[in-house]
């Protein structure tokens, strides 16, 4: 795929046009108002789906505790915010494990509305009690493979695990196609990167335990720590993924939207097939039990799979919509192109023996 090679997008572009740095493309020329990063948003087709102006007004005051930073979403949210006068909006933004701990030892959280960056984290929530079972009108705006069968959370993005690899290095019809080929190639001996302290990583991990049991998942981690010598990436999949655009490795195991934080000519992706390494995950809302007020929380979660906001994280996040009618990103691969394994999501929420074995390693 050829995505990599262009800029870091740029906010505040098109001075007039631009809400807390997403532009409208009504600014554009387009008819509708739709967020979207000013970078990618103009000669994008119009979204599809449902519109914000069709879904319910927003109003009273809503808590959301969100483990996407504030960077990826916060502007989406203020524009919400913004959006509705009698809405007053409080997020808190902090990493998963510290907002579920909060959660576990409030008394009663005051969060009405929980956003994970990943499944495994809302299905934890739903496990212990926290969550409830969301309307149908909301979960029908959403593709069946991106919505918890319980019905107690709903994806808003997905996002698939890649290689990422340097295109002056490695020409991508010579990269395997199959996970575990990445610990025996000697190729990659001193030339592979991975983020370990990473959830989107553990989950990764989980998935492979889960399909291809433990005894073979700690062969492959210790192969890719013996014999591969793999690096721990110093920042995450965005040191990562600038590591591998700046030829310090030549590939590395992250997530496909990685290309947005690097703006080199030579950062590529490339897809494994029906295993560990060509799954996906979401990041997704749910509504807190506690909730005051929780039919209003579930009308926000259903703001967040609007057309508005599904072609604001496609232009901003680079990850893939859940709901039909907005396009992914110009450049990304189509979905038909991926060849995920079965998975039910709600089953990588299993992490305590994904991270004793990760500590067993000595990889955290």
């Amino acid at each position: 795929m050829s995505i990599g090679n262009r800029s870091r997008r740029t906010y505040l572009r098109t001075v007039g046009c631009v809400i807390g740095g997403a532009v409208l493309s009504g600014c554009l020329g387009d008819e509708d108002d739709v967020l979207g990063d000013p970078e990618y948003v103009e000669d994008r087709p119009d979204p599809g789906g449902v519109s914000m102006d069709e879904l319910p007004d927003l109003s009273g005051e809503l808590t959301v505790y969100s483990s996407r930073s504030q960077t990826r979403i916060g502007e989406l949210l203020d524009y919400i915010d913004d959006e509705y006068d009698e809405l007053t909006l409080e997020v808190r933004y902090d990493d998963t494990a510290d907002l579920i701990s909060t959660i576990e030892t409030e008394a009663e959280t005051p969060a009405d509305v929980f956003y994970g960056s990943e499944s495994q984290s809302m299905t934890h929530l739903k496990e212990e009690g926290y969550t409830i079972e969301l309307p149908d009108d909301v979960l029908e705006m959403v593709d069946t493979g991106s919505v918890d069968p319980d019905g107690h959370w709903t994806g808003f993005t997905r996002r698939f695990r890649a290689v990422a690899y340097n295109d002056s290095v490695f020409d991508e019809e010579d990269l395997p196609d199959d996970i575990f080929a990445y610990a025996e190639d000697e190729r990659f001996e001193d030339n592979i990167m991975w983020p370990p302290d990473q959830g989107s990583f553990q989950a990764f991990v989980t998935a492979m335990r889960l399909f291809h049991g433990e005894d073979e998942t700690r062969e492959w981690i210790r192969a890719m720590v013996d014999d591969q010598n793999i690096e721990t990436s110093p920042g995450g999949d965005s040191a990562l993924a600038q590591a591998v655009g700046d030829g310090e490795v030549g590939v590395g195991l992250t997530n496909h939207y990685v290309v947005r934080d690097h703006g080199g000519d030579d950062l590529e992706l490339t897809f494994t097939s029906d295993d560990a390494g060509a799954m996906y995950n979401v990041t997704g809302g749910t509504v807190m039990d506690a909730s005051d007020d929780q039919e209003t929380a579930a009308d926000f979660v259903a703001h967040l799979l609007s057309a508005e906001a599904q072609e604001y994280f496609a232009t901003t996040t680079w990850e893939y919509p859940t709901t039909d009618g907005v396009d992914p990103l110009e450049g990304l691969p189509d979905t038909d192109e991926f060849e995920p394994p079965e998975i039910d999501l709600n089953n990588l929420s299993d992490l305590d023996p994904t991270l004793e074995l990760l500590r067993e390693e000595e990889i955290l």
